[in-house]
C-alpha cells in the first residue's frame, strides 16, 4: 500500500492565501487532481499546475481544525476509469475570483496502481484524509459536491448524528418482547428490569433525582400506619355463689336471715309461714374484675407492593 509525504502547499498557495487574506476575502477548497508524474519533493514549491492528470474527485468533507489548519476529506476512486495508472502525485485544487490554483502536492513514496473498472470486479475505494497548515485557516473556503461518494465515516457520522437526534443519552425506549434497542439504533443501552417508572420531581415530600432507584417490593405495616380500630370479647362464665346476710335491725338486733316478731305475716326461711325472713343487702365483698386476652390473627407477613400493569421491556441509553 502507497504511502504519501506531507502536503506542501507550492508558491501559488501561498500566493492566493495572502492575496485572499489582503483583500479580506476567501478561497474555495474544491477538488483534488491525481497524476501518473513523479515529481521531486524539492520541485513541488514552483508547481502551478500538474502533469499527466488522470483523475479528478470533489471534496468530500471538510472541517477547520484550529485557527491554522483545515482537515480535507477525498474519496479516491476507480468508478469510470478506463485505463490503469500508477497513482503517483495527489493535488489540492484551489479557486478564487474563478481562477483554478494548484494549491498544495503529495509525492507517493511507492506509489499504487489505480486499476481500470472492470464489470463484475470490486470498486476501489481510497478514502484520502488531507490536512494543510496554512498562516490563516479562517481565509480558506470549503465548497463540499454532495453529489460525491459516500465514505463510511461520513455514514458513520451521519448515524451518529441521527441516533443522538433521536435517543439522545438518557433516553428511555419501550417495547413489548423486542431486543436490545443497540441492535436497531446503535449506542449503549441499560435494561430497566423490574421496576415502575415514575417522573422526577418532588413526591410526598421525598426529592425524586433522575436515575436513582425508589420504592420497595414488600412493606410491614408499622403502628402508626395501622387503621384506627377496636376489638370486643366476652369473658367465660365462672364463680358461681351465693353470700348469706345477718340482721341489721335497729329494733331487734342481729341473726340469720332475719328476726322473728311473733306475727305470723312472712314466709319464713323454713317454707312455713311463722319464720320471718327480713331480707337485707348484702355488703360489698364480692364487687371484682376480669381481664381477657382476645385471640391473635394474621400472620404477620409483609405485603406485597404491585399496581395493576401492562409488563414492557425497558431500556435507557448510556453512551
Amino acid at each position: 500500500m502507497a504511502t504519501y509525504n506531507q502536503f506542501v502547499v507550492t508558491d501559488a498557495g501561498r500566493a492566493l492565501l495572502a492575496k485572499a487574506i489582503a483583500n479580506k476575502g476567501t478561497f474555495t477548497v474544491s477538488s483534488i487532481k491525481t497524476s501518473s508524474h513523479t515529481y521531486t519533493q524539492s520541485a513541488i514549491a514552483a508547481l502551478t499546475s500538474l502533469d499527466d492528470i488522470r483523475q479528478s474527485f470533489p471534496l468530500a468533507s471538510a472541517t477547520t481544525v484550529d485557527s491554522t489548519t483545515i482537515k480535507l476529506e477525498f474519496n479516491v476512486t476507480n468508478v469510470g476509469l478506463a485505463a490503469s495508472y500508477t497513482l503517483a502525485t495527489l493535488g489540492v485544487y484551489a479557486t478564487y475570483n474563478n481562477s483554478e490554483t494548484l494549491f498544495a502536492v503529495s509525492t507517493a513514496n511507492d506509489p499504487d496502481i489505480m486499476n481500470a473498472e472492470q464489470a463484475g470486479a470490486l470498486v476501489r475505494n481510497i478514502l484520502t484524509t488531507i490536512y494543510i497548515k496554512t498562516s490563516n485557516a479562517s481565509s480558506i473556503s470549503i465548497a463540499v459536491a454532495m453529489d460525491t461518494y459516500v465514505t463510511k465515516a461520513m455514514l458513520d457520522a451521519a448515524e451518529k448524528k441521527a441516533l443522538d437526534l433521536a435517543h439522545p443519552i438518557g433516553n428511555v425506549y419501550l417495547n413489548i418482547g423486542g431486543a436490545d434497542p443497540a441492535t436497531a439504533f446503535g449506542g449503549t443501552w441499560k435494561k430497566i428490569e423490574g421496576s415502575y417508572l415514575l417522573a422526577s420531581g418532588s413526591y410526598d415530600g421525598v426529592t425524586l433525582k433522575p436515575g436513582a432507584r425508589v420504592g420497595e417490593t414488600r412493606h410491614e405495616i408499622s403502628l402508626e400506619e395501622m387503621p384506627n380500630h377496636g376489638h370486643e370479647g366476652n369473658t367465660d362464665y365462672n364463680g358461681n355463689h351465693h353470700h348469706g346476710t345477718w340482721g341489721e335491725h335497729s329494733k331487734y338486733g342481729g341473726g340469720p336471715f332475719g328476726v322473728y316478731d311473733n306475727n305470723s305475716n312472712h314466709a319464713g326461711s323454713n317454707g312455713g309461714v311463722d319464720w320471718d325472713n327480713i331480707i337485707y343487702n348484702t355488703s360489698t365483698d364480692g364487687d371484682h374484675i376480669h381481664h381477657f386476652t382476645t385471640s391473635k390473627s394474621g400472620g404477620g407477613n409483609p405485603m406485597r407492593v404491585m399496581p395493576l400493569a401492562t409488563v414492557v421491556d425497558a431500556w435507557y441509553r448510556t453512551a
